[in-house]
């Protein structure tokens, strides 16, 4: 017995000198956040319930996110909307330090750090003249007149993608410059399909009234959706500083913030999806 005890204080030490090192080390990196001797300047983009202004005053999930944000890091924020193309210019410039609702990619990881924020799965839109038709991909694909329309810029998953591409071999994709004139074409029958997340068709189904004239399909059943970022430049935050705002967000994803912002504006289930990332 008299041999025992000194091998367990040892191997007491040794965990408690771990413990003792290593608890800084998370305490650095989950430590506050600098907000720096600048206001940090926030780029927005209108994408349905994600971001709009109604009224002149801005609205949506990514308002309510910042001003969480803003409470727990007590930092100044200033915002200004913006084209989803001139955020990138400017994060990547270092004039906008900011933007919600980005998807990684190896390219933009050059220039932004990405903090995961929601989990988006993309439905497909079917305008008036081809909803009773078209139940399905194939459907789609095998009428030739049909055109499918998308955001120009913007990514989908893999596996939707890999079907877009198809369309565009054909010459039946149209792009336009945003989301908001993707429904306004759908509305004139100048599109017959898009894809879109719910908390985009929601909103502005809603705003063009035109809630009876378009099937809500989901054309792929077993895509998990794509995980949007906050992002944040590599001009003004270091790799630690990024880290900290990850674990802050992660900590509302955690604590039921974020489910509580998301509930305002989808459905219970849709809300529960979101915050799979």
């Amino acid at each position: 017995m008299m041999s025992y005890y000194p091998k367990q204080r040892s191997v007491i030490s040794h965990l408690i000198f771990c413990i003792l090192v290593l608890l800084p080390l998370q305490a650095f990196a989950d430590g506050p956040i600098d907000c720096g001797t600048t206001p940090i300047r926030v780029g927005y983009f209108k994408l349905g319930y994600r971001f709009y202004v109604d009224d002149g005053q801005e609205k949506g999930m990514n308002v309510d996110i910042m001003e969480e944000l803003r409470k727990r890091t007590g930092c100044t924020f200033v915002t200004q909307e913006m084209s989803f193309a001139r955020i990138w210019e400017d994060l990547t410039s270092g004039e906008l330090d900011i933007s919600l609702s980005g998807i990684r990619s190896p390219e933009r990881e050059l220039t932004v750090w990405f903090a995961p924020s929601i989990t988006s799965k993309n439905y497909v839109l079917i305008g008036a003249a081809a909803r009773s038709s078209v139940k399905n991909a194939d459907d789609f694909f095998n009428n030739t007149a049909l055109i499918f329309g998308v955001a120009r810029g913007y990514t989908h998953s893999k596996e939707l993608d890999i079907w877009l591409q198809k369309l565009r071999d054909a010459g039946r994709v149209e792009e336009s410059s945003n989301v908001d004139v993707l429904f306004e074409k759908l509305k004139l029958g100048r599109i017959d399909g898009m894809f879109s997340f719910p908390f985009v068709y929601r909103k502005l189904l809603s705003d063009l009234n035109m809630q009876d004239d378009v099937s809500i399909q989901d054309w792929f059943s077993d895509d998990k959706g794509i995980i949007g970022c906050t992002m944040l430049s590599k001009k003004r935050f270091t790799e630690t500083e990024a880290n900290r705002w990850r674990s802050l967000i992660l900590e509302m994803q955690r604590d039921g913030t974020l489910k509580r912002i998301f509930n305002q504006y989808v459905t219970p289930d849709e809300a529960d999806q979101m915050l799979n990332f």
